[in-house]
This record gives C-alpha cells, sequence and structure tokens, in this order.
C-alpha cells in the first residue's frame, strides 16, 4: 500500500504535472479566430442606403427591326459580274445601277442578227426584183395566150401553137409564183431574226442590275468577278417602311392588343421609337409558348434593317431594388458592388443585375434593403479599405 502511494505521489502526479505544462494548461491561452487587419483609410467616397421602390413591374420584350419590303435583287442572265458600283448600307433610289454583268456573249448574238437582217434585205431587193420581172413575162404570157386562144377559135392558129404558148404561160406564172413563195420565206425569216434580236436587245437589258425601289442595301451576296447566274440574289434591297417584329410570352395575350402603342428602345442607335401594334397573331406557338406581334415604327437616322430592340410591358406592382448605374464595378464578367458594414469597412460584394431605367439598374440578387453601398467615387474604392 505504501509503495503504490508512493508511485502515485513520485510518478504519476509530476508526470501528469508535466503533461498539462507542455500542453500549455498553466500559460495564457488566446482564443481562436481570425485576427483583423487595419485596411487602408479612403476618402473622397460617397455612399447610399438602399431603399426598396415600390413600381409597376416591367416585362421586358426582345424583337427585330425590318424592312416592311425586302426585295432579292438578281439578273436573269448567266455571266461574270464586271462591276459593282453600291457596298452595304448605301441608300439607293428606284432605278439606280447596282452591278453589271458581261454581256459580250448575247451582243454578239446581236451583232449575228443585225447582220442576217442585212442579207435578208439584200435578198429582198434581188427577189423583188425578179418578182417584178416574172411578173412583167408572165402578164405578157397571158395575154399572148388569150389572143392565141381566139385566133384558134377562128382558125388562125393550129391547136399546137396554142398548146405552146400556154406552156408558155404557165412557166412564166410558176417562175412568178415561186419568186412570190421565196419572199414569203424571206419575210418569215426576217420576223424570226427580228424577234431573236429583240430577245438578244431585252437580255443585254439584264446585265444592267437595278434598284427595284428606293432604299438601303442591306445585304450585298456576289463580288466582282463572280458569276451571276438567273434567280441567285446578288444584292438584298430594304425599304425605308420599317416594322419592328417580337414574340412575346404567351400569358400577355390579353394585354397586347392590335392599336397598342409601345416606346421602342434601339440599343444600337440608342434611340426611343413610338411603335404602333398593327398585326397579332394569337395562336400560341408551342415551343416557345409565345405569340408574335408586328408594330409599324417610324424612320429614324441609322435605323436599319436587323436592328435589336426592346420595349416593356407594365406588370403588377411590386417592390424592386434599384441602384446607380456608377455603383456598379465590373470584376472580370461579374457585377459587383462595394458594400460598407456597421465598422465602414468595405467589401467588394457580388451581384445580378436585371433591367435599365435612365440612370439606375435593377438588383435582383447581393443586396437588400437597408444596406449600404458606394455610389461615387469608386475608382477609389477597394476590398476591405475604410472609410470612417
Amino acid at each position: 500500500m505504501k509503495s503504490l502511494i508512493k508511485f502515485i505521489l513520485f510518478f504519476v502526479i509530476p508526470m501528469a504535472i508535466l503533461i498539462l505544462w507542455i500542453g500549455g494548461f498553466f500559460s495564457h491561452r488566446v482564443p481562436p479566430g481570425y485576427a483583423e487587419i487595419e485596411g487602408p483609410v479612403v476618402s473622397g467616397i460617397q455612399t447610399m442606403k438602399i431603399e426598396a421602390e415600390k413600381s409597376k413591374g416591367l416585362y421586358t420584350v426582345d424583337g427585330t427591326v425590318m424592312a416592311n419590303n425586302n426585295a432579292k435583287v438578281a439578273t436573269k442572265i448567266m455571266g461574270k459580274i464586271l462591276e459593282i458600283k453600291v457596298k452595304e448600307g448605301d441608300k439607293v433610289k428606284k432605278g439606280q445601277i447596282l452591278a453589271l454583268i458581261d454581256t459580250s456573249d448575247i451582243e454578239q448574238n446581236i451583232k449575228e442578227a443585225k447582220a442576217a437582217l442585212e442579207e435578208l434585205a439584200k435578198g429582198r431587193e434581188e427577189a423583188l426584183a425578179g418578182l417584178r420581172a416574172a411578173k412583167a413575162g408572165y402578164e405578157f404570157a397571158k395575154r399572148t395566150y388569150e389572143r392565141f386562144k381566139n385566133l384558134y377559135k377562128e382558125n388562125a392558129v393550129s391547136k399546137q401553137q396554142l398548146e405552146e404558148i400556154e406552156t408558155k404561160m404557165i412557166g412564166a406564172r410558176a417562175q412568178y409564183q415561186a419568186i412570190q413563195a421565196k419572199l414569203k420565206q424571206l419575210d418569215a425569216k426576217e420576223k424570226q431574226v427580228k424577234a431573236k434580236l429583240q430577245f438578244a436587245q431585252i437580255m443585254k437589258e439584264y446585265g444592267v442590275v437595278k434598284a427595284p425601289f428606293d432604299g438601303i442595301v442591306i445585304k450585298k451576296m456576289n463580288d466582282v468577278g463572280d458569276m451571276a447566274a438567273p434567280g441567285m440574289p446578288i444584292f438584298v434591297i430594304g425599304d425605308n417602311d420599317f416594322r419592328f417584329f417580337a414574340q412575346i410570352d404567351e400569358s400577355f395575350v390579353d394585354k397586347v392588343n392590335v392599336g397598342d402603342e409601345f416606346d421602342i428602345h434601339i440599343e444600337t442607335i440608342k434611340k426611343v421609337v413610338t411603335g404602333k401594334v398593327i398585326e397579332k397573331n394569337s395562336n400560341i406557338d408551342p415551343m416557345s409558348r409565345s405569340f408574335s406581334v408586328k408594330m409599324k415604327i417610324p424612320y429614324v437616322k441609322g435605323l436599319a434593317s436587323g436592328m435589336y430592340g426592346k420595349f416593356y410591358i407594365p406588370t403588377e406592382v411590386e417592390e424592386e431594388i434599384f441602384i446607380p448605374i456608377s455603383a456598379v464595378v465590373k470584376w472580370g464578367q461579374l457585377d459587383a458592388v462595394y458594400k460598407v458594414d456597421e465598422k465602414g469597412i468595405l467589401h467588394l460584394t457580388f451581384v445580378k443585375l436585371g433591367k435599365q431605367l435612365d440612370d439606375k439598374v435593377q438588383v435582383l440578387s447581393g443586396v437588400e434593403p437597408g444596406d449600404e453601398i458606394v455610389v461615387s467615387g469608386i475608382e477609389r474604392a477597394c476590398d476591405g479599405c475604410k472609410i470612417r
């Protein structure tokens, strides 16, 4: 028993005290956590408290500007494009020359047709001269036959003599009729050649490609040296009578009707135009669950077919958060703001943005009403900086 007490007193207790001392039991302990690092103090920064705004919600509708009349301009002949006189975006007038097509083959056909007409004219002159001679010979032979016929009745000439004269008259008539037939053939041939000449001249005109109406060159499909083919478009021309086409969610089918007007924002040219609904297709597309509308919009400088636009449809009243655009910073592809905590320290906070109205932008997530954010002097702000 005494040996056990000695063992505990002289071995177990000293060992326990040693272990506790090594473990820091008898020293001051620092509680776990992160040491606060004092960030730099910055000035010239303005902040604001975020407040939710009650407003009518807005549903954004995207659409495209299109010319009301689009014409695919092509040629009716096959040939190399020798010259293109316009480029995409150029304004053109009705009848203005857009391009020239090689018509050398057609011009050769025109020369051959004209040469053939000259030959036919010479042949006609010769035939007419022969016709006059043949007619005179036939008329003379006919009078001679009539005279011999009367003499034969009086028994003044023999039947053989009458038959000889009759044979000459028949030959003269046949010659006269042959020349008349030749003239008819020449007339028919002349009509054919003239028809070919007229066709060739018309086809030559197709070598000059012209604008069908006043408008804008929306697209140029070919370049100089390309082979133009009948029916293959060289240009797409659109007029200045523009329409705005859009697909709208089916939930708004009863809220948009013919005659309604909306302010359409054309992002490319930073203009707002008033569009009036002139067509509405109430049939719902089963794939996109939307219906289509067409609006008439006025022409403004810079407006062109294919431009993107959008307008807004009011929805029910809801609370939304809007902040100045100046408060938003870009962090790569992300949007962020500097949020200020109760100690005046800035924290870079990523946000999700919504629609933009004038100089404000909607915040969908990342901040809440009551949060304080930096709105001015943002170029001086940094994550962890102090403003007070």
